[in-house]
């Protein structure tokens, strides 16, 4: 397998590589001679800056066999054998092989995000978040109404609130991050199985007649 990929190699291994000079202010058309088409002929590298390719380093490199195994590797055998097929190939060509390998591929488009789905809870779930904030709304803070003056309402206004929770604890909810989800889910179970059951507990002993004060 070839070492020469894109973006595999810094500036310094450039120079050590191919013995490319770093960049220089040089001028204007200072690779005419070579060829170069650009507008001021001044070949540039991101890694070794303006006037890197001198037309001596040019001259030394344009057919050189590690050249062509570092075009070959970025853009396979048959596209290097038909750009070295007389035996060199131009200043422009060498320039842009020198930035491919500096400089790192083109990444692929960023996949679109899939869409999370809703999270439904189990019914064992929901009862319980249901019955938990039923019980916290209306039975804890109107426990004495219905012990004390026999308040119906109570226990009307507790069932209506268990039935309108429960409808929304069932309703698919936005997915959490996993992590944050199950521990949540886990703490929210535990909590309002115990309040489920305290519920329970209280309310069968408000419907006690001998539990009730007259």
């Amino acid at each position: 397998m070839s070492r020469f990929a894109a973006g595999s190699m810094t500036g310094d291994e450039l120079i050590e590589e191919f013995g490319i000079q770093t960049g220089s202010d040089v001028g204007d058309n200072f690779n005419a001679a070579a060829g170069a088409t650009d507008g001021n002929k001044t070949k540039e590298n991101s890694s070794l800056g303006g006037g890197y390719l001198t037309d001596e380093t040019y001259n030394k490199l344009k057919g050189d066999a590690k050249v062509k195994e570092a075009y070959a590797s970025l853009h396979g055998q048959e596209a290097a054998d038909k750009k070295f097929k007389d035996g060199s190939i131009s200043i422009n060509t060498m320039d842009a092989l020198f930035d491919d390998l500096t400089k790192a591929s083109k990444e692929e488009p960023a996949a679109a995000p899939q869409a999370k789905e809703d999270v439904v809870l189990s019914d064992r779930a929901a009862n319980a978040i249901a019955y938990t904030k039923a019980y916290e709304d209306v039975m804890l803070p109107r426990q004495g109404d219905y012990t004390i003056k026999d308040d119906q309402s109570v226990v009307s206004d507790f069932n209506n609130d268990f039935k309108l929770n429960l409808a929304r604890a069932k309703a698919p909810q936005p997915q959490q991050p996993q992590i944050l989800q199950n521990a949540e889910v886990e703490s929210k179970q535990n909590q309002t199985m115990n309040y489920a059951n305290n519920y329970k507990k209280a309310v069968g002993d408000t419907l006690r007649p001998n539990n009730r004060f007259m």
